[in-house]
């Protein structure tokens, strides 16, 4: 019997740690799919909520410094079904959040080009058919000064180390996106044309050196630390179950386990689903 018992120890902790795995793996899954749309939804209606008024009233950003994250105008592509609120910044954490647009490119209307990224997998995926735009069709965007009008010239696959992909000429805006995840070293680029009035620069921004976390080829810098914290919470947590579940039953242990496993796998989920390359 003392010989029996450590080895039925082991076999239930075998059995722990397979289910554990699968459930992150098939789990992982489902919150991209599932979840991570359900978080676009919600971060977009608090964005919305934020910028009409601050639109309304004319005092959304038009010129820098602006926060990262900050909502800086309203994308409308109506023959893809595209309606986002853009946001500042486009390291994976803003792109989680609806498209984002490339700091230190020009505020959408006024004179350069302006980039704006956003996500084709995962988190919404905004930009999933963008490569369905045909040239002539319309894209507005709406900011402070006003609403903008553009009209697409072209789309192209190119290298995601390809730093042309973010020159534009004459007064142009910029789409970038993933392709289909499919490709990551590709990303796919529509080049749009400005078609009403172009509207005075703002303060332009200074000293912007552009990472490639940026240029949205990388994921988040903060979750893979953070991932590895939630990780180990797990681990401590069936460990401590397992005992646990002996002493007190399991469907007692299961009542107290559930919600704090739950919480700890979404954590898990969450920044995993953010050390994807941000317009994948």
């Amino acid at each position: 019997m003392t010989v029996l018992a450590p080895q039925r120890d082991l076999r239930q902790k075998v059995r722990w740690g397979s289910a554990a795995l699968l459930v992150l793996v098939l789990g992982l899954f489902a919150y991209a799919k599932v979840f991570t749309p359900m978080a676009e939804d919600r971060a977009q209606a608090l964005l919305e909520k934020e910028f009409t008024p601050a639109l309304l009233n004319g005092v959304a950003p038009v010129g820098y410094p602006i926060t990262s994250g900050t909502p800086v105008a309203l994308l409308e592509i109506k023959d893809i079904n595209v309606r986002r609120i853009v946001v500042e910044g486009t390291q994976a954490e803003d792109l989680a959040k609806g498209p984002g647009h490339l700091v230190g490119s020009a505020i959408p209307g006024q004179p350069g080009t302006s980039a704006i990224l956003g996500r084709s997998t995962r988190y919404g995926s905004a930009f999933a058919h963008l490569d369905e735009l045909k040239p002539g069709q319309e894209i507005t965007v709406t900011t402070a000064q006003g609403e903008h009008t553009y009209e697409v010239i072209d789309s192209t696959v190119r290298s995601a180390n390809d730093s042309a992909a973010f020159t534009g000429e004459r007064n142009m805006l910029l789409l970038i996106t993933g392709v289909g995840g499919s490709s990551p070293d590709q990303r796919l680029v529509v080049r749009a044309l400005l078609t009403s009035p172009v509207f005075p620069a703002g303060t332009a921004a200074t000293d912007v050196q552009t990472s490639t976390a940026e240029l949205g080829l990388e994921g988040s810098n903060h979750s893979a630390m953070q991932l590895a914290i939630w990780l180990f919470l797990l681990l401590i947590l069936l460990v401590t179950f397992i005992p646990l579940s002996e002493k007190i039953g399991r469907r007692v242990m299961w009542l107290i386990a559930t919600p704090l496993l739950a919480v700890v796998l979404f954590e898990v989920w969450h920044h995993a689903t953010l050390m994807y390359p941000a317009i994948g």
